[in-house]
């Protein structure tokens, strides 16, 4: 799983956005319901086992942002930090990228090429394009 998005809060709501409707199903047992219930299981193993790590953090912020105008909460926060880490990174000719292995942030110069980077984290080596 580390090379895999994993959960984040979009996943946790679909789960449990599946389980309020499998218990109305044990009510009325339509057959719509169950083919609801997979199909929410299906996107949201698929975004568990997905790769691609931007697309999914975007869906997760776009969920957040709905979330906070309906509820505002801790994570719009979070969501701040993180966005104003990025945009000054992005001010000071470095860009953001991600360790694989312990999905730490990393800052690296933009421009440099392919680069090996070594994570202060968890002290693993991988190579990336800048």
């Amino acid at each position: 799983m580390r090379t895999r998005y994993g959960n984040d809060e979009l996943n946790k709501f679909l789960f449990i956005v599946c389980l309020v409707v499998i218990g109305v199903n044990l009510f009325l047992q339509a057959r719509a319901l169950h083919v609801l219930v997979i199909l929410i299981l299906i996107v949201t193993f698929s975004r568990s086992f997905s790769r691609c790590f931007d697309k999914r953090a975007q869906e997760n912020m776009k969920f957040l942002e709905l979330k906070n105008r309906f509820f505002g909460s801790r994570e719009q926060k979070v969501y701040h930090k993180a966005a104003k880490a990025d945009r000054k990174a992005a001010n000071e000719g470095k860009r953001v990228l991600i360790c694989p292995y312990c999905k730490e942030k990393l800052r690296v110069p933009v421009g440099a090429g392919k680069i090996k980077i070594k994570c202060p984290h968890c002290n693993s080596e991988f190579e990336e394009t800048v």
